[in-house]
């Protein structure tokens, strides 16, 4: 049999280039979720849906909505039959117009940062039931977290909202209603909403990652001896676009732990 042959080449990167048109998910996908989700609650018997979401956990309002809250917490409300409502904050009032979702503005200033003013705003219990929940209905409370059968002393009750907004949807359905974990109507990865991606979704993403990926590629040509962590990377060249992973570069000790932050050394890193 012949003997195959090795040869070692030196290589370089290929260039993609960078998009020059941001894709945005169309306002009538954010509708098409929304009623998929309505759908898929009426089959497990829910009457409505608060989801929440913040700065940390923020995928599910903004799947359902194109709001991506920043500052402050936000709650989407979505009963059958009525305008979906988002509930922001001071700061979030202005950004949820811009983003233009298929949505009422709702303004509830507990969702504001401390020391700012809440004197424009009705009480949480008066704004949900202003959106349509009422008592005796079955909620479908969606944090970030879908609780399954491996998290011992933990049920369908279970919830990860804020106590404050999980208190106030409980005592609003009363004993005759019940606030329901309902996140893997969105997050589980059998059938969960989310598991599947709109062309302009997945359009958006990659968007999205071609600069992430221009960065790495940034870093890796541009990298010296002797270039500390903060310098190599300034390679990166972040444009602002918000990052779907925390984007730093670590060597030295701490590269074992790569959600650790660069500290301001001054030895080089590598």
């Amino acid at each position: 049999m012949p003997v195959a042959s090795v040869g070692l080449k030196s290589m370089s990167l290929p260039e993609f280039g960078e998009p020059t048109v941001m894709p945005l998910v169309a306002r009538n996908t954010y509708g098409a979720r929304i009623e998929a989700l309505i759908a898929r609650g009426a089959k497990s018997g829910f009457d409505a849906f608060a989801i929440y979401g913040d700065r940390e956990h923020a995928a599910n309002v903004a799947y359902l909505s194109g709001y991506d809250p920043r500052f402050e917490e936000t709650l989407l409300v979505i009963v059958p039959g009525s305008q979906p409502r988002l509930l922001v904050g001071n700061e979030g009032w202005g950004y949820a117009e811009i983003c233009d979702g298929p949505y009422e503005r709702v303004l509830y200033q507990t969702f504001s940062l401390p020391a700012q003013p809440r004197d424009r705003s009705d009480a949480l219990p008066d704004i949900l039931a202003g959106c349509g929940l009422k008592p005796g209905h079955r909620i479908g409370a969606i944090g970030w977290k879908p609780f399954g059968a491996g998290d011992a002393g933990f049920d369908e009750t279970t919830l990860d909202l804020p106590s404050f907004v999980a208190d106030t949807l409980r005592t609003l359905v009363g004993n005759k209603g019940a606030v329901v974990n309902a996140a893997n109507l969105l997050m589980n990865p059998t059938d969960g909403l989310r598991a599947l991606n709109e062309a302009d979704q997945l359009a958006s993403f990659e968007f999205a990652a071609t600069f992430t990926s221009q960065g790495l590629r940034n870093v890796l040509q541009g990298i010296e001896p002797g270039m500390t962590e903060l310098q190599a990377a300034r390679l990166m060249g972040m444009n602002g676009l918000p990052h779907g992973c925390p984007s730093h570069v670590v060597g030295g000790k701490a590269r074992r732990l790569w959600l650790a932050q660069p500290p301001p050394r001054h030895h080089p890193a590598w």
